[in-house]
């Protein structure tokens, strides 16, 4: 199990990660938007493709599985993608916004099929049901910048938590058909949804056969990655995403936690109508 770092390590860590892409994507002020403009009330993307994923988050296993790609905005009001269904306010650079989001849990051994998840690693911990989550978030742009920050309450029964989401991106556009966005963040989440997914009960311990751990509130993990988005004309694009992600505190230190450091990537065709 890798140490864990202390609190002064990881911000510097995090800033670090944060300040990366700034001196190389600041020129010529070119910087593409967060999401084009709709040039109608309906702004709608459709589309599918394939990301490879850990078995769980803590995992040093990996599997691949299908990806729908669905964005749809209604009059930059409503929207529709894989963040869940939200509706907001912009003024300016700012906006303000509220929705519905999901968690879609985890399963305790892995599941039959092609594109089947789980790892029997597992066995013994129980499965976490899917939650639906309450979310209010807020961005900002900033010069080139764009800031964010969401806060989402679970509501189900495995998983009622509460998790914080920081993050900031900063899409360039090299070329009127290639846009680059590198990414960074961090996520907190509190004494409950850490328990949840990286604790381990006396039961839990018992029929799984790791040690018990209490997961405590804290951040647990810090990312950074890119995005490029190639239209290939006016509907069809290419969007490539890679993520890596480090756990850190409560979460590193737990026994299901196989590696502290979790690679994602994704690739998607799309037609935006």
């Amino acid at each position: 199990m890798a140490n864990r770092l202390t609190p002064s390590l990881t911000i510097i860590v995090l800033l670090a990660l944060l300040a990366l892409p700034l001196p190389l994507m600041a020129q010529d002020g070119l910087a593409a938007k967060s999401a084009p403009e709709a040039k109608n009330e309906w702004d709608v993307s459709l589309g599918a493709g394939a990301a490879l994923v850990p078995t769980f988050e803590g995992s040093d296993r990996y599997h691949v599985m299908p990806v729908p790609l669905v964005s749809i905005t209604y009059k930059d009001m409503i929207s529709l993608n894989a963040n869940g269904l939200s509706a907001y306010w912009r003024t300016g650079d700012l906006r303000i916004g509220a929705g519905l989001t999901y968690n879609p849990g985890r399963t305790d051994s892995k599941d039959d099929g092609l594109f089947g998840n789980g790892d029997d690693r597992l066995r013994g911990m129980g499965d976490i049901d899917a939650a639906l989550g309450l979310k209010a978030f807020a961005s900002y742009r900033l010069w080139m910048l764009d800031l964010s920050a969401a806060a989402t309450k679970y509501t189900g029964d495995d998983n009622d938590g509460v998790v914080v989401d920081l993050g900031l991106a900063l899409p360039y556009k090299l070329t009127d058909k290639l846009t680059l966005t590198p990414h960074a963040g961090a996520t907190w989440a509190n004494k409950d949804y850490m328990q949840t997914f990286f604790g381990v009960t006396s039961t839990q311990a018992v029929n799984s056969g790791f040690a018990r751990y209490d997961a405590g509130a804290g951040f647990k993990d810090i990312r950074a990655g890119i995005d490029a988005n190639y239209r290939f004309d006016e509907h069809w694009f290419l969007n490539v995403r890679t993520d890596v992600k480090r756990l850190i505190g409560d979460a590193a230190d737990s026994p299901i936690s196989f590696s502290d450091n979790g690679v994602t990537a994704a690739a998607m065709v799309g037609y935006r109508f």
